[in-house]
């Protein structure tokens, strides 16, 4: 491992309609949209599980003229590969690929929390990194023995990912802290600590990262608190954070995890008809983090914020919702299309929030008039019927 770590190579020219994750974020962390430069915005990094997200997300970003992140953990690409993630990283870098050809946005795909530790788990990141255009490097938990990796461990595995990525032109996230909740089997934690401001230079310097996800009180899963309380971020502490790599290189970006707010039309929406099931009470009892404390993440320079749990309530309400209306269509499209683009609704709701909307062109509706309502289509969602 030489002393400097590599730059990002970016010269690197990638199939059409796709982009390395840093290359898109930059433009946000700097408030760039086409040839202006106006208020920072955040990118939202769509977690996608199925064939049907990536098409609910392509819609959203086509609508808004917005910058794309698609995110894809092991256990999504194991799901996509019939329990091989390496065939589910080919599989969905075709279908991704062709999709984007036909766009005139910007996408990239995102190899979320690959891990350098265990065997599989490196050949995972190899994989991605010949395939996707951004990949993580979550080296920040032992999962196998339940605790937080030594710092020097943590930068000597994610550096060697550097040493991999970067001269491919490929943006390397890596995660300092250990984030608690459950995202998926390959990503839990019991526990949280927040990212050591002490431990964060170093970090930074001897890995060569340019996109970090520190731990400042976010979580994974439906449950990011008490039923009740709203959910308080350490907003202190990633302004110290922030000034923090500002002064080592103004092109690092802060990634926030767990970043999934909880929408109450669609806890309504499910609560509506669920008629009394005994798993209404899960529903009232989900947490998510309440927006003003994310916004407050994007106006501190966060530019990446994770998504997911929202996106799957969405897509499970609206399928409880179809078939509480009708469970006799027996036409597996149907209940496809209805929950389909109730998803695409929640995409275009949180590109909306993070103002990621009129980066590549105008965007195609009028985001004034957008309804986030799952009992409407997308097209009187969005006013285009």
């Amino acid at each position: 491992m030489s002393k400097t770590p590599p730059p990002i190579n970016t010269s690197r020219k990638f199939p059409d309609g796709l982009a390395s994750a840093h290359s898109l974020l930059i433009n946000a962390k700097n408030g760039i949209k086409g040839n202006q430069k106006g208020k920072r915005y955040a990118i939202p990094a769509f977690n996608v599980t199925t064939f049907q997200g990536i098409n609910a997300a392509i819609t959203a970003f086509d609508m808004l003229g917005a910058s794309g992140i698609l995110a894809f953990s092991n256990t999504a690409l194991k799901s996509f590969g019939g329990g091989d993630p390496i065939f589910g990283i080919e599989l969905v870098t075709s279908y991704v690929e062709k999709w984007a050809r036909k766009l005139k946005v910007k996408i990239a795909t995102h190899l979320d929390h690959g891990d350098y530790i265990s065997e599989s788990g490196r050949k995972v990141v190899q994989a991605a990194t010949l395939a996707f255009t951004s990949v993580m490097a979550d080296n920040s938990t032992d999962h196998k023995n339940e605790k937080a990796m030594p710092l020097k461990d943590n930068i000597e595995l994610t550096r060697e990912v550097v040493d991999m990525a970067h001269p491919l032109g490929l943006s390397v996230e890596g995660e300092l802290g250990v984030l608690a909740g459950e995202e998926d089997e390959d990503t839990k934690s019991e526990h949280s600590t927040y990212t050591n401001p002490g431990e964060l230079e170093q970090f930074l310097r001897e890995t060569g990262v340019f996109m970090l996800a520190p731990t400042i009180g976010t979580m994974h899963g439906p449950n990011k608190g008490k039923p009740g309380h709203k959910v308080k971020l350490n907003i202190e502490l990633a302004h110290e954070l922030l000034k923090i790599a500002d002064s080592i290189h103004p092109d690092i970006l802060f990634v926030a995890h767990g970043a999934s707010t909880l929408y109450p039309e669609v806890v309504n929406y499910a609560l509506q008809h669920l008629n009394g099931h005994p798993s209404a009470q899960k529903w009232k009892d989900f947490v998510g983090t309440d927006w003003d404390q994310i916004q407050g993440l994007i106006e501190a320079g966060f530019s990446k914020i994770n998504t997911d749990t929202e996106n799957r309530q969405t897509y499970v309400a609206a399928l409880v919702g179809a078939l509480h209306k009708d469970s006799a269509k027996i036409d597996i499209r149907y209940y496809d299309k209805v929950a389909t683009e109730a998803v695409t609704q929640s995409y275009i709701k949180k590109l909306i929030m993070a103002g990621d909307y009129g980066v590549w062109y105008e965007p195609k509706i009028d985001i004034n008039k957008f309804t986030f309502d799952l009992s409407k289509d997308l097209a009187a969602a969005t006013g285009t019927k």
